[in-house]
């Protein structure tokens, strides 16, 4: 019978009856793979709930915000923060390409419900910027309605302030007090998960109007804008525009205020998170590493122990290529094994932290990646064929009647 078609036997009998030295030589693959393919699905799984939220702003969609904001590497350092003036957002609402520009206000602020205090951020917008940022998904009712221009000091809840922060819950028509000013609770938003630099956490956030805000706080004018092309393939001439007008506000080559589309930040965003998850693998790596190491000392092992085996196998006719070959697939096989095992433990945990994430409301939407699976268990098996080569090249070379005689 051809030795090659009974390496999987020998690679099973092998790990049987090297026992604890072969579970452990798995170990270390398992720990590497399941490490590897953990990180990166979480990795992926972050990314693909920022897509999913940017997706739902539209891509044609750009953000305004003071120099240094969006992480990107601009001509010099930002300068003291400004916030934009009325005139300015009319200059950049009167660009014939604009659709809508959302000017929301917002600040940090004490929040107080019966005897309980706690901090959250104050956002006011219009009700028409409002239901612009209904439109978006970032923003929605689970209880109440939506505000009219009347509801001066009226007020919208994020799910946890209203449910979890407080001994008791907050409910549509309460009174909270913000800064001492009293407002009444008209909605409640639904639970949001928030992914990694998609929008903001409206779970922990109050929504109110423009002009209870300005009975509360001094500053009334916006630092960050959302805007809206009414055509995609309008962004890039819109981003120009803004960017001469902010010129013509603060001077040539302005570095007060930068302007981003969501495929920008969403690049940003995944190149980001792609060297996180580099590094992160890198580590991981190691146990993979020193799983190899325990892959060569079992064939080392596995050499010396079957030296009679292989002087039959030679006797009856094995060249030096079907004894290597037959000791490399070995070795591919418990890395094929352990990579197995790798990717199962690797996808179970990935799926618990992203449920446990989501539970937690950060959005982390892990998925099953098949091409991530067959990359997995055939870099597992060549790192067990990589590991295995010079001990299987040493039972080839070995002389028959030698091995025959229990001797290397």
């Amino acid at each position: 019978m051809n030795p090659l078609t009974e390496v999987p036997t020998y690679a099973i009998r092998n790990l049987t009856h090297q026992g604890l030295r072969s579970y452990l030589t798995l170990l270390g693959v398992v720990i590497g793979i399941a490490a590897i393919v953990t990180l990166f699905s979480l990795g992926s799984g972050l990314n693909n709930a920022a897509t999913e939220q940017f997706e739902q702003l539209g891509s044609n969609t750009l953000f305004v915000a003071p120099a240094g904001e969006f992480g990107s590497q601009s001509n010099g350092s930002s300068t003291n923060v400004k916030t934009l003036s009325e005139s300015t957002i009319q200059k950049l609402k009167s660009i014939p390409e604009v659709e809508v520009v959302l000017a929301p206000i917002s600040a940090p602020t004490t929040v107080t419900f019966g005897r309980e205090k706690t901090r959250a951020t104050f956002i006011a917008t219009s009700p028409e910027e409002s239901r612009e940022f209904q439109s978006t998904g970032f923003l929605e009712f689970a209880e109440g309605r939506e505000p009219t221009s009347r509801d001066t000091f009226s007020l919208i809840i994020g799910h946890n302030l209203a449910k979890k922060t407080f001994e008791n819950d907050i409910r549509v028509g309460d009174k909270i007090k913000i800064e001492d000013r009293s407002f009444k609770v008209i909605a409640i938003t639904k639970e949001n998960a928030q992914s990694f630099g998609g929008g903001p956490n409206t779970n922990n956030t109050i929504f109110g109007s423009k002009k209870g805000f300005s009975q509360v706080f001094a500053e009334t004018d916006p630092v960050f804008l959302l805007i809206k092309t009414k055509k995609k393939d309008d962004v890039q001439l819109v981003k120009d525009k803004i960017e001469r007008v902010f010129e013509s506000v603060y001077g040539k080559d302005q570095k007060v205020y930068e302007v981003q589309t969501s495929e920008q930040l969403l690049q940003q965003i995944g190149q980001f998170l792609g060297v996180i998850q580099l590094v992160l693998v890198g580590i991981a790596s190691i146990s993979l590493l020193v799983g190899g190491i325990g892959i060569t000392n079992t064939m080392v092992m596995s050499v010396l122990e079957r030296t009679n085996e292989i002087g039959v196998m030679k006797a009856v006719g094995a060249t030096n290529t079907i004894v290597l070959s037959v000791f490399l697939m070995e070795a591919g096989f418990i890395g094929l094994v352990g990579g197995v095992f790798g990717v199962i433990f690797g996808y179970a945990l990935a799926f618990i932290v992203g449920a446990v994430s989501m539970a937690s409301g950060l959005a982390l939407k892990v998925e099953f990646d098949i091409t991530l699976v067959i990359g997995s268990l055939l870099f597992a098996m060549l790192v067990g064929m990589i590991s295995g080569f010079l001990p299987a090249r040493r039972a080839a070379r070995m002389d028959p009647v030698v091995a025959l005689r229990g001797i290397e």
